[in-house]
């Protein structure tokens, strides 16, 4: 269950009230037009509560559940799962895709961030007590809970995300005709760096922009920034007060056209900016597509046990220095064909051991049968 609310579109999915989506005799997603919209911070947490309200509330299975996974978005699922798992007699099964409140720690400062803080650490502490299994994207999550709330490390499952690999390799076999002319000739032209996902400010972008100017020299070079978001505007200025000509900005690309993009890259680059968060370590989407397409990776970032590093997929390096990270990227270039193609490989190696929806099916299973068993 989820809401039928997009966030980066904002707008509804569905109209309906309640929007229904049978895959199969097993498996029905079922999606609630949430209010208000998701806009503003008040909007956000009115829209929550909605959530909350709705899924708690609902009554029509198809089976009644043996199992409630709760899956933190925003924890005020755990509430509504916690609520349907009483009324069914089921196991309760928390997800925490992110530490709240730790994930908002950059947003809030003073009194503000103190009283946020007191509210959702309560939740925290009741319904990782509450749960029969805890699950974690973050690697190193359990250490947090155990040390903030003692809870039990052995009913905490690290399961970080997956990818359909078999769906990602099929678009990666799309015609260059889906792309757009402009888009076509970049990669085909030129040896590229190139980013695919939002524009925040999460994501460090200002540093891979700003290390364009220390690789003006190479001829055919381009840095290239597939997306769209609320950082646009700054990166385009610092394009032009720099008079970057080797920075190029593509429009946001539907989803299944971003494995072709990748593919006909050369270097894939992410970010991330320091965050409190990310001392428990992250898990991320963006990681698993560029493992699979098969190319070097470099990762700017400070978080813990960075996964590029563990899979030798790509290089790691402090964030915020841009300098250094042309270095970085200028001797990936010269060394291509034997440092990159080894980073491509053990990257692609990596994601088909450990990141394939098989394989994390498999573990969300064990979680599973872990809960049934006590």
């Amino acid at each position: 269950m989820a809401s039928s609310y997009d966030t980066r579109n904002k707008n509804y999915y569905f109209q309906d009230e309640v929007n229904k989506k049978k895959f199969n005799d097993k498996f029905e997603f079922i999606r609630f037009k949430t209010k208000p919209a998701y806009k503003g911070t008040l909007g956000r947490f009115l829209n929550y509560q909605d959530y909350k309200r709705k899924t708690a509330n609902y009554r029509d299975f198809q089976e009644e559940p043996d199992v409630v996974i709760a899956s933190s978005v925003h924890p005020f699922a755990w509430m509504s799962g916690y609520k349907l798992s009483q009324k069914y007699n089921a196991k309760f099964i928390v997800e925490v895709r992110d530490l709240w409140p730790l994930s908002m720690y950059e947003d809030f400062s003073g009194l503000l961030r103190k009283m946020i803080f007191t509210y959702f650490e309560s939740i925290e502490k009741k319904y990782y007590s509450l749960a029969d299994a805890i699950i974690t994207t973050a690697p190193f999550a359990d250490e947090y809970m155990a040390e903030k709330y003692n809870t039990n490390r052995d009913k905490v499952f690290h399961i970080p995300h997956g990818l359909d690999l078999e769906r990602f390799d099929k678009n990666k076999k799309m015609s260059d005709e889906i792309l757009s002319d402009r888009l076509n000739n970049i990669l085909n032209n030129n040896f590229c760096v190139t980013y695919t996902g939002a524009l925040s400010k999460s994501e460090g972008l200002p540093t891979f922009v700003k290390a364009a100017k220390y690789l003006r020299d190479i001829d055919n070079f381009k840095f290239v920034i597939v997306g769209g978001g609320g950082e646009k505007e700054k990166l385009e200025n610092i394009i032009e007060v720099e008079e970057l000509d080797n920075v190029v900005m593509i429009d946001k690309q539907p989803r299944d056209y971003i494995p072709l993009i990748l593919k006909k890259s050369d270097i894939l680059f992410c970010g991330l900016m320091d965050r409190k968060a990310f001392e428990y370590g992250i898990s991320k989407n963006k990681f698993y597509d560029y493992m699979a397409a098969k190319k070097p990776i470099v990762f700017a970032s400070n978080v813990r046990g960075s996964l590029i590093t563990k899979a030798k997929a790509g290089i790691t390096l402090e964030p915020h220095k841009p300098r250094k990270l042309a270095e970085t990227i200028r001797n990936l270039y010269q060394n291509i064909d034997k440092e990159g193609r080894q980073y491509a490989e053990n990257g692609r190696e990596y994601v088909e051991k450990y990141h394939t929806t098989e394989k994390i099916a498999a573990d969300f299973l064990e979680a599973i049968n872990y809960t049934l068993s006590k």
